[in-house]
């Protein structure tokens, strides 16, 4: 049985916190798929992350931030009764990441003033952490956060993963097959990256920081109790991992208690992705449905449900919430820490910044930008650069890579 029986089900219209756009897609497809997973899901409003520094591959995609700006631009003008929200994404030095502390402030600033709602940083992924030799906490990045306290915009913060994922008898294949086994010696322990990331709320007291994925804490209530007492300006987003709804359903109770004496403080999230992108919205629903329902079983219901994950079938609780704690969840949180309306898009910084990338590249790609992306992304670069009437003008589906 779902918890789309549930009376309350369609009550809220949900606003989703973690919805990513990638690099080898195209800007015609980027805008197709957050149109239509929208459209399909009857989400309100989205928070579009950019994701320019990848988890699965080297190098960095230096457009991805650009063309994240131009999809909020693009859907907002289309609807503006459903503004999307864009999160940059932090692009990290390649061979020394500490080098240029100012730069990154530098991104900051430049980002935000073209529009941008806030960042996003896989820093603390145990891949990107070993890559880049230096965590979230390195004394580089104060600056940055300077600038997003300074200005009250939010940072998501992916640190850690299951906690499996380091175990060799219980990591799941599909994950060993991603590069996420980290039994070897060269990756961080979990304890360690966790560690980082709390000295970066330790160091920035006023940063509003969003933990995703639950900060990989569902089998350990007792720690997100802990630090959700401690700062006061931390977030949990929701964004699955099935292995987080383990948890939830083995300390139901608990879990029930923290979600409703910090009802403002958990976000809903998917993390759904823009590896689908399709004219036909039916399609939706197989390449999505299990992440948007995952969530909304447990946040709105109250009744077990079941998920197939890794092959295998859970079955989960619903979470049993109280009609206040469901509308923060879902909807309240979202539009504090996101804002109520979105930033507006300055066009003429973001023309500037196509118009500076666009030299770069035609220049000759430097080396810590992805060969791919870059081809991806010259002729939208190229389209746009022309004058601010071509600006962020929309293109056909088309797949890229």
């Amino acid at each position: 049985m779902h918890n789309d029986t549930h009376p309350a089900w369609n009550a809220i219209r949900p606003c989703d916190a973690h919805v990513h756009l990638y690099a080898r897609r195209s800007f015609g497809w980027n805008l197709q798929f957050a149109r239509g997973y929208r459209q399909w899901f009857g989400i309100d409003k989205l928070a579009l992350l950019a994701l320019p520094e990848s988890s699965h591959y080297r190098g960095r995609d230096d457009a991805a931030n650009l063309r994240c700006l131009g999809v909020k631009a693009a859907l907002n003008a289309e609807d503006p009764s459903l503004p999307c929200r864009s999160l940059a994404g932090l692009l990290l030095h390649e061979g020394d990441p500490a080098s240029d502390p100012a730069e990154y402030a530098g991104q900051a600033r430049r980002a935000l003033a073209m529009g941008h709602d806030g960042f996003k940083s896989l820093l603390g992924k145990p891949t990107q952490r070993r890559r880049a030799g230096i965590g979230p906490d390195d004394p580089a990045f104060d600056p940055f956060y300077d600038v997003l306290e300074e200005t009250g915009k939010p940072f998501v913060l992916h640190s850690g993963d299951p906690a499996n994922f380091w175990d060799p008898e219980t990591c799941p294949p599909g994950c060993r097959e991603q590069g996420w086994f980290y039994g070897d010696p060269s990756f961080l322990p979990l304890a360690e990256i966790r560690r980082e990331a709390e000295n970066v709320l330790r160091k920035h007291p006023a940063l509003h920081a969003n933990f995703a994925h639950v900060f990989f804490l569902g089998e350990e209530p007792d720690e997100a109790e802990r630090l959700l007492s401690a700062y006061p300006n931390l977030g949990l987003d929701l964004a699955p991992g099935w292995e987080m709804h383990v948890g939830f359903t083995k300390f139901r109770d608990r879990w029930h208690d923290l979600f409703e004496r910090f009802r403002d403080r958990f976000y809903f999230a998917t993390d759904s992705a823009n590896w689908h992108a399709s004219a036909d919205l039916a399609t939706y629903d197989y390449n999505f449905r299990w992440m948007v329902d995952l969530v909304r079983n447990a946040v709105e219901g109250d009744v077990p449900f079941e998920c197939e994950c890794d092959d295998r079938v859970y079955r989960f609780a619903g979470l049993g919430l109280s009609p206040e704690a469901r509308e923060a969840v879902q909807r309240g949180n979202f539009l504090r820490r996101f804002g109520a309306e979105p930033a507006p898009v300055d066009r003429a910084a973001a023309l500037d910044e196509v118009r500076r990338l666009l030299a770069v590249y035609e220049a000759g790609c430097p080396e810590p930008t992805m060969p791919e992306a870059r081809e991806a992304s010259l002729p939208v670069l190229r389209r746009w650069a022309v004058s601010d009437e071509t600006l962020f003008a929309p293109e056909p589906l088309q797949a890229s890579g």
